[in-house]
C-alpha cells in the first residue's frame, strides 16, 4: 500500500475518532474540503504547513498521522486469525464462533 493511501486512511480514521466531518476539519484548518477528501483518498501528501493545521485541528502529534503500523491486509489478518484458531482449545474456538456469529447476526 502507497504511503499517501496510508496516511488517507489514518487521516480518516482520526478524523472520525475526533467526531469531525471533512466539512468542519477544512473550516478548522482554512481549507477547502475538496483539499480534505484529496489527501483521504490517498491523492497526495500535505504540504508541510498543512501537516502542521491538521495536527492542531486534530491535537495530534505529527507521529499519529504517520503511525500506520498496525494497519493490515486482508491476508495478513486471515493468516494471524488461521495461526490463533490452530493454536487454541475446542473451547475456546467454540467460543470465538459464537462471537462471529453474534456480530454477524447484529450487524
Amino acid at each position: 500500500m502507497k504511503l499517501t493511501t496510508k496516511f488517507g486512511k489514518r487521516l480518516k480514521e482520526i478524523r472520525k475518532r475526533k467526531g469531525l466531518t471533512q466539512e468542519q476539519l477544512a473550516d478548522l484548518m482554512g481549507m477547502e474540503v475538496n483539499n480534505i477528501s484529496y489527501l483521504e483518498q490517498g491523492k497526495h501528501l500535505p504540504k508541510k504547513e498543512n501537516l502542521e493545521k491538521l495536527c492542531q485541528a486534530l491535537d495530534v502529534e505529527p507521529k499519529e498521522l504517520f503511525d500506520f503500523g498496525y494497519m493490515k491486509t486482508k491476508a495478513e489478518i486471515i493468516k494471524e486469525l488461521n495461526e490463533t484458531i490452530n493454536s487454541v482449545s475446542l473451547k475456546d474456538l467454540q467460543y470465538f464462533k459464537k462471537v462471529i456469529d453474534s456480530y454477524l447476526e447484529a450487524k
